[in-house]
């Protein structure tokens, strides 16, 4: 083996050492409080953007899902609405278009009433929901109606029950319809959609004014292009059309959601910098413990760029150490939050999110193989440029003075 080799084995040898010693000496304590500080920093930023990223993908999958993306309205005959749709399906953008109508409508049952926005359309709609109702149906016929959990419990109604409709219909001076509806299914996704759900069959109620035509909803591939479809329909479209997207209604919780993201990610992300800190600072009072030593070590042949790697390897090993090791309980930590999440709710007797509130009655996880790399790696390379400022203190301390103090 070279010289040269054998070098670099020393450097690893006494950097290893110094990391991992189990003594009750203050370098050993330094070196497990240094790596102790960066698995909580890494497993915690990890879990928490496991949760975050968990709250977004449901945001775009499921809430998302569920609203139309874009929706058209206005006054136009069967001809002019048939001629928009066959149009709009030409879009590699458009996914899906249904024709639907919707009304304000106040619906009493068991002494309780809610105002809601009611949608009328056919069964081609169901398959869009089939994932969350309970029974699932293929068919929706007139007078039948399908409420979001949440309403139905609000109303007190499950499915067979009925429940009385008034309807508000006319363009201009409008006036209330009284009417009936039968719950034939419950939508259930968990979601703050099912607050204001309610769908019904068409010719409910039996009024002209009910009869399906006054809308169009699209569905495309990504919803984030909703908008910028959603500003050109309004140019090509005529003055008797309006068009609204998805971002007018759960924009600003689509919005919410990224900002709480990169709140939560610049919290945790001082964390991580905190433990680096913590590096920093333990290298310098190991530093400060091993004069003695550094300075035998120098006295013994090893220069001052050889005793500043040292450090510099040691640092690496801690990042190393602590990035994986935050990693693996970070992981486990992610997977274990939903369970963790049912336990305290089983334990308190009440949920920790509702529907009323948050988007969501549950917390999603989403964990990502980028967040799981990127993250480590940025915590190992922050523990090795960190070691610069001590690695050089090391390598400046004199040996004469160092020696003096092994007496």
């Amino acid at each position: 083996m070279t010289p040269r080799r054998n070098m670099k084995r020393l450097h690893w040898d006494i950097a290893l050492r110094q990391a991992t010693d189990s003594g009750q000496g203050l370098s050993a304590f330094l070196s497990r409080l240094s790596v102790l500080g960066m698995i909580i920093a890494v497993s915690v930023l990890l879990a928490a953007l496991s949760v975050m990223n968990g709250f977004e993908r449901e945001m775009r999958v499921r809430i998302l899902s569920l609203v139309p993306h874009v929706t058209i309205r206005g006054y136009a005959d069967d001809r002019e609405w048939g001629q928009i749709q066959s149009d709009l399906v030409e879009l590699s953008s458009v996914l899906r278009t249904l024709r639907f109508t919707d009304l304000d409508a106040m619906l009493t049952a068991d002494g309780q009433a809610q105002v809601i926005r009611l949608a009328i359309a056919d069964s081609q709609v169901l398959p869009v929901y089939e994932s969350y109702l309970a029974p699932p149906i293929s068919s929706l016929r007139a007078n039948e109606v399908i409420l979001g959990s949440a309403l139905a419990s609000s109303l007190g109604v499950k499915v067979g029950d009925r429940v009385s409709a008034l309807y508000s219909v006319g363009a201009v001076g409008n006036r209330l319809v009284p009417g009936g509806l039968s719950v034939v299914s419950i939508l259930d996704s968990e979601t703050e959609i099912d607050q204001i759900f309610a769908l019904a069959g068409p010719n409910s109620g039996k009024l002209n004014q009910l009869q399906l035509g006054s809308g169009l909803s699209l569905t495309l591939s990504d919803p984030l292009v909703a908008a910028r479809l959603s500003s050109q329909l309004k140019v090509a479209l005529a003055p008797n059309f309006w068009v609204t997207d998805w971002t007018s209604s759960q924009g600003n919780l689509y919005q919410a959601i990224e900002l709480s993201r990169r709140i939560v990610i610049l919290m945790l992300a001082s964390l991580l910098i905190i433990a680096t800190f913590n590096v920093v600072t333990s290298l310098v009072l190991v530093v400060s413990d091993r004069r003695a030593s550094s300075s035998m070590l120098r006295a013994m042949g090893l220069t001052g760029a050889d005793i500043a790697l040292i450090f510099i390897i040691q640092g690496g090993i801690i990042g190393a150490g602590g990035a994986g090791l935050g990693a693996l309980f970070g992981f486990i930590l992610a997977s274990l939050t939903p369970y963790l999440v049912f336990a305290l709710e089983a334990y308190t007797g009440s949920p920790l999110l509702d529907t009323a509130v948050y988007p969501l009655a549950y917390v999603p996880v989403d964990i990502r193989i980028y967040d799981f790399i990127a993250v480590p790696v940025a915590a190992l390379l922050l523990s090795v440029a960190s070691c610069a400022l001590p690695a050089m203190t090391a390598a400046r301390l004199s040996v004469t003075e160092g020696l003096r103090e092994s007496r």
